[in-house]
């Protein structure tokens, strides 16, 4: 094995600028539940649910859990096929592959960021729509300014599951669960199933365990990093992030309460991935 290099890492749009202010164009004409509605209306604990492998082993748990439960893009169609009604579904991706994530149901109120795409609003029709706008497209203070919209736009990471952190804080809530949110691979498995793209792959190694990762993944991990060290600081808000990865390794490291708290777990999870990094190598 060579030597580990720094890793730096350098984001960049899927999708063109004109492309995302032609859908923003789009939501601003419709009909549509601002985001405003929702400031201040919540208390207590949210789960926010990404579509990381190790929701295959977990998500028995969201069925006891006692608060609302957020699920970003395909992790909604997983829990529906559980028995599980998520409270919400969020997506904010530009890009059409969303429209796959997209499954109208009743008894789910969807944030839908006005960057998606106009059929995601067509797919969804009759169902509760909740629109809100993300902070960071070029042209968004613009257009919302020429509509005469006077909403906020919500700031946070480049995914969703860390997009879906910031969303939630003005709406009240002061426990953050994340459930599914790995940000590495396990197995060759990136998701809770097929992933929408090709995936590159590097291992990371951080804190002493290395994790196969795709370039997205490690820049998820790093802006849960800086927005745990600035809310839980500044808002007061209590983080617990359950399953295994990336992401939940940080959080053991940061000190937050996660599942991997047991000093014995630790030791074996920590064991068996140094155990399959040195037979890759062998």
């Amino acid at each position: 094995m060579g030597d580990w290099l720094p890793l730096t890492l350098h984001s960049a749009l899927a999708n063109t600028v004109d492309d995302i202010s032609a859908n923003i164009e789009s939501a601003l004409k419709r009909d549509y539940i601002p985001f405003n509605t929702l400031l201040g209306t919540k208390s207590g604990a949210v789960a926010i649910v990404g579509s990381g492998p190790s929701l295959k082993d977990n998500w028995g748990e969201l069925l006891r859990f006692n608060g609302d439960i957020l699920a970003c893009n395909a992790a909604c169609q997983f829990l529906l096929g559980k028995g599980i009604v998520p409270t919400y579904m969020m997506c904010f991706d530009a890009d059409p592959l969303m429209l796959e994530f997209v499954t109208p149901h009743k008894e789910i109120t969807y944030l839908i960021a006005s960057r998606c795409p106009p059929k995601a609003f067509d797919l969804l029709e009759g169902c509760r729509i909740v629109c809100w706008h993300a902070l960071g497209d070029e042209r968004i203070e613009k257009l919302l300014q020429k509509h005469d919209r006077v909403e906020p736009m919500v700031s946070g990471g480049g995914a969703a599951v860390t997009r879906s952190m910031v969303l939630v804080l003005p709406m009240g809530y002061k426990e953050v669960h994340l459930y599914g949110a790995d940000s590495s691979f396990r197995n060759g498995d990136t998701h809770i199933r097929k992933s929408t793209t090709v995936e590159r792959r590097l291992d990371l190694r951080v804190g002493g365990r290395v994790f196969e990762v795709a370039p997205w993944m490690a820049q998820q991990a790093e802006e849960f990093k800086i927005l745990i060290k600035n809310f839980s600081a500044q808002f007061g808000i209590k983080y617990i992030v359950h399953g295994d990865g990336l992401i939940p390794h940080i959080a053991m490291l940061l000190g937050l309460k996660t599942d991997i708290e047991n000093k014995f777990l630790r030791f074996f999870l920590e064991f068996k991935w140094k155990a399959r990094i040195l037979w890759q190598h062998i």
